[in-house]
């Protein structure tokens, strides 16, 4: 679930515009594009490639994986030095920003959590190939939580499971797999 979010330097050169860059260039139509969703947004139909905009317009029911601190978008959306460069710790000013980006995910994830058919899992850990197995929230780990609204043991809000500490549980996340944070 890659956020459509400005760039740290507040520039062109960010991830909303190499999207519409990605649709001319692919010539993505209706045949690719959701129709309801070009209909929708058919100023900035490059929308219907990223997640936050075409979302909405998903009927099959899915449980989401990710990270609300994703280390790729760290580094290639919001492309913060700290994570682009890999130059730890994080100065306080790009620290804020990791944390306002995390904000910003779960604002823009509002569209994913609303929809009730649907079930997630979200974590602090700052990954992107995240180590599934091993993150544990309300004693599950994320299989089980995703095996139990696979199941229909859990509807609704309750298939929505959120860390919702800061990066690394806060420090507490202690795995190898979780980037380094500040």
């Amino acid at each position: 679930f890659f956020l459509d979010h400005a760039d740290f330097a507040h520039d062109s050169s960010n991830y909303t515009a190499y999207m519409k860059y990605i649709y001319h260039m692919q010539a993505l139509s209706a045949g690719a594009l959701l129709p309801e969703c070009l209909a929708a947004f058919p100023a900035a139909p490059h929308y219907c490639f990223m997640s936050p905009h075409m979302q909405r317009f998903v009927k099959t029911p899915f449980f989401m994986f990710n990270s609300k601190y994703d280390s790729w978008q760290l580094r290639n959306i919001l492309q913060v030095p700290c994570y682009y460069k890999d130059q730890h710790p994080c100065p306080e000013h790009q620290q804020q920003a990791v944390l306002q980006y995390g904000r910003d995910f779960m604002n823009q994830f509002a569209v994913v959590r609303n929809e009730h058919r649907n079930g997630a899992f979200i974590t602090s850990c700052v990954c992107h190939g995240c180590p599934w197995p091993n993150l544990v929230l309300e004693g599950k780990s994320a299989y089980a939580h995703y095996a139990a609204w696979l199941a229909d043991d859990t509807t609704g809000p309750q298939s929505i499971h959120i860390d919702t500490r800061a990066p690394n549980g806060g420090g507490v996340l202690k795995n190898s797999e979780c980037s380094t944070f500040p």
